[in-house]
């Protein structure tokens, strides 16, 4: 084969892996791609967030590829009475107009605000709803009494005799009992408010 042959077949070589790269880097981006970016920002806007997570990713509504709109979470002071959460979402790759302002679900205790039921969706609202709604006095003096305490919220579909309730607990290292409340996820309700001994 002489240098001419060779000199061609290595141009040709060059070309196709050029075109390939080339390729592989205008490739629209991946929902991980967007997640990815979508994180880095929240991290750096809320540093000191207990949680930090995307929740929901959807392909733009527009059906441009590689563009998503996505939804996140963000929680601050999860271990306390009033555990305040906001929903964020973000359109990537960004666009120039004015980002939608978060959704506060809850923020210093208050949450359901201008909605005529309450439907307990998260645990920061349970835990608010634990030691806010009526029939919770000796929750507020459990908690006034041990300032230590750490609040624990789970939903359960049934528990015992009850349908949809939060199941929240207050636990304090110095205190003999823990408190448990089972509220109605949909009535407005405390259900039950009972010391355990430890």
């Amino acid at each position: 084969m002489d240098s001419k042959a060779v000199a061609i077949i290595v141009l040709v070589a060059v070309a196709l892996y050029l075109g390939y790269a080339l390729t592989i880097g205008n490739a629209p981006p991946t929902q991980d791609d967007a997640k990815k970016f979508f994180l880095e920002d929240l991290a750096s806007k809320y540093p000191n967030a207990d949680i930090r997570e995307v929740v929901e990713i959807t392909p733009a509504a527009d059906g441009t590829p590689g563009a998503y709109t996505l939804k996140a979470r963000i929680t601050q002071g999860l271990k306390t009475a009033c555990p305040e959460r906001i929903h964020l979402y973000y359109a990537y790759p960004a666009k120039s107009f004015v980002a939608q302002p978060p959704d506060v679900i809850t923020k210093d205790c208050v949450f359901c605000e201008n909605e005529p039921k309450c439907i307990i969706a998260y645990e920061e609202e349970a835990i608010a709803a634990s030691h806010t709604y009526p029939g919770t006095d000796d929750v507020n003096a459990y908690i006034t009494a041990y300032p230590d305490f750490v609040p624990h919220a789970d939903y359960a579909g049934k528990y015992g005799e009850w349908l949809n309730v939060w199941i929240v607990t207050w636990d304090s290292q110095k205190a003999p009992e823990m408190m448990r409340v089972i509220l109605s996820k949909t009535q407005n309700t405390v259900l039950e408010v009972k010391k355990i001994e430890k």
